[in-house]
Order: C-alpha cells, then structure tokens, then sequence
C-alpha cells in the first residue's frame, strides 16, 4: 500500500507538469515584437496540506503548510531556490481497531532547489505566455524535536497483555532531528503579470526511518508530501522587447547585404571601357532603451559585417551611434549615441577586425528619423562598410 501512494503520487506530479505546458494560445498571430529575457530575482509564499506517510488513515495524517522561498531566474528555464517550509508533520499507530494513537510535531526544513521550467525550454521564451510548467529537485535539512512522543509511546506499550514478551514491533524515537532532506517536485504557474505570478506547487520529501518516531522491521525511508498555493514576485525588469525584424524585399537586399563585384560594360566609340562597382554593406544594430551594449539578437549582424570586412580587405567602415529624442537630456543622448559606436567597434575589434578600418561618429538625438510607436527605431547604430 505505501509503494502504491508513492507512485500514485508520482503521477500526480507528471500530469501537473504537462498539461499547463500544453495550454498555449493555438492559432495564435505572429508576433510583431522579439523578446530578450533579463536575469532577476524573485520571491514566493506559499500555504497549503502535507500528507505524512504513514499506517493509519488519510485525514488523521493531513497538516498544514507553509513556505516561503527567495530564488534567481539566470535564464528562461533555469532558476536556483533558497526555500523554507515549515510548520507540522503527524504520525500513529494503530493497536487494534479500538486504539489508534497520533502525535505530532513542528519542524523548519530550508532547502536548495532547481528548478527547470519544460515550457520555456520546449516552447521558447515569451512573456505574453499565460501558463507555465516544470520540475525542481533539491536538498536540505529538517529541524524538529518531538515533545510527545514519548507520551504516546507509552501509551500505546500500555495497550498490550501483561504477559507480552516485549516483542515490539516498532522501535521509538523522541530524541531532536536533524536529518537530510531528498526533495522532488513539479510546479505549475499562471501569470498575471509580468512580475505577479499564482502558482501550484506538489513536492515529495524524503528522510531517514526515525523521522516519524518509528522504526520498522524493514528499512525504510519517511516521506512526507506538500501540496501548495501561492503568489510569486519578481524584481526589476524581466525581459526587453524590440520590433521583430522584418524580411527584406529581394529588390532591396543589394542595399542591406553584401554583393559580388559587378561589371559594368559602357560602349564608346573607340574601345569598351569596364567600370567596376564596390561592394557595400549597410547593417542597422538596435539598442534597447538606455542600454549600450550589443545584445544577443543583434550579435548575427556583427558577424555580417565581419565576413565582409574579411571578404572586402580594401573596404572600411563607419559607425554613426543614435539616440532617441522622448528619453534623456541632449548631452546624456550624445554620451550614450557615443558608447554605442564604440561598443560595435569593439565587438568588431574582438572579432579580428583592424581599428585602422574603423571610423566613429555620435548623434546622440539630433537626427531621429522616426516618431510616435517608431521612435525605438532611433536606438540605433548605422553601419556602412564600402
């Protein structure tokens, strides 16, 4: 029968794990805008039941819970845990069907978990998504000290003939606790904002024989198993979000992309006469706003331009650094247009590319091309290479 629970359990937990995964928005439009995910802290509190494994019926092995935990999401599924869950465990015996006898006790366990998220890992990054799943799995320690037991454990030698011959079937223990703790589990969260999130959470807990005061015949290992709901908070800002790029139309990729050299044959009277045209290449690196450094997204285009600064030794290159008017001071746009130039022309340097083939330049907010919806466009670098 205790095998039985456990593994019922354990399913319990798998289905929790896959079904808000599979809740996605179907048919869902094609989004206008990429995300970049931002590491950031995050707490939780949590309430709820644990169930202590145990001989004796369900609702008499049934306690509250509670926990509380401080984590650090250091990508979009992977995120460490210092949690805290506390309050109550129980455990019987039962005599015959006339004495059963139940004690409980209070107890601290803090634990390190971590966790991996299946949905963002499967499905991809995209805060606009609702629901959210996955599995943690960690270790710590359980603080306790039974302050009845031996109360109960009497009692309940007490049950049995005079002329027992001290065959005891359990062994007891009423000493403090303090013993290491296997955790696994499976959450499940819907999120209502970008920082506010109301989760679920089912964990198994996993200690010596002597946590529930018994010692069976056989060896085996106490469980314990939490059920919980919460609310979960995250610090600063999660996540950036600029225009998706949009595909370029064939009759205008010669002016986004490098190109082979073209001949060019004009007729004169007396001889052919071949013009060679250079090639060139304009790329534009977004920012996201106040920031200056080349994000992950935008890394691709870096490449670009290396592979034809390599494939052109003769060409050079010029980077005009932009900011946008609606954010910041003029002389606080010109310092960040200027930080962006040269954050391109070091990740170009670091690339193999001469600074001899570099040249700078900073607007800071004179020159915005674009206002209203499409003023992110002015957090721009605009690199040309010929």
């Amino acid at each position: 029968m205790k095998k039985l629970k456990i593994f019922a359990i354990a399913v319990l937990f798998s289905v929790c794990a896959v079904m808000p995964a599979l809740a996605q928005n179907a048919g869902a439009e094609e989004p206008e805008y990429e995300y970049e995910f931002n590491r950031h802290w995050f707490v939780q509190g949590q309430g709820g039941l644990q169930y202590t494994l145990g001989e004796i019926p369900f609702a008499d092995l049934l306690s509250p819970n509670v926990q509380i935990g401080v984590g650090y999401e250091f990508n979009p599924w992977f995120a460490a845990r210092l949690s805290v869950d506390f309050w109550q465990s129980k455990a019987g015996v039962k005599r015959d069907a006339n004495n059963t006898y139940k004690w409980s006790w209070n107890y601290v366990a803090p634990s390190i978990d971590a966790m991996f998220d299946i949905t963002n890992f499967v499905k991809g990054f995209d805060p606009n998504r609702k629901f959210s799943a996955g599995l943690f799995g960690g270790i710590g320690f359980n603080i306790y000290e039974k302050g009845n037991v031996e109360d109960k454990r009497n009692e309940y030698l007490a049950t049995f003939p005079a002329d027992w011959n001290m065959k005891e079937p359990m062994k007891y223990y009423d000493e403090k606790g303090f013993p290491i703790v296997g955790r696994l589990g499976a959450f499940a969260d819907w999120h209502i904002t970008d920082k506010w999130a109301l989760g679920l959470e089912l964990q198994a807990n996993c200690l010596t024989d002597k946590y529930n005061s018994k010692k069976s015949s056989d060896v085996n290992l106490d469980w314990y198993f939490n059920g919980l709901i919460g609310i979960k908070y995250c610090f600063g800002k999660t996540h950036d979000k600029k225009p998706k790029e949009k595909m370029i139309p064939l009759s205008e990729a010669k002016d986004y992309a490098p190109c082979d050299p073209v001949e060019k044959v004009v007729e004169v009277p007396v001889e052919k006469v071949v013009e060679v045209s250079k090639p060139e290449l304009y790329e534009e690196i977004y920012f996201s706003i106040n920031k200056d450094k080349v994000s992950q997204s935008e890394k691709y285009k870096i490449r670009r331009i290396v592979e034809f600064l390599n494939e052109n030794p003769e060409a050079t290159l010029s980077i005009a650094g932009h900011a946008d008017r609606a954010t910041g001071t003029a002389d606080y746009n010109q310092a960040l247009s200027q930080r962006r130039a040269d954050n391109v022309a070091k990740a170009l340097v670091e690339a193999g590319i001469s600074e001899s083939r570099i040249s700078k330049s900073a607007h800071g907010s004179a020159e915005n091309k674009y206002d209203g919806e499409d003023m992110k466009l002015n957090r721009v670098c605009i690199c040309v290479a010929k």
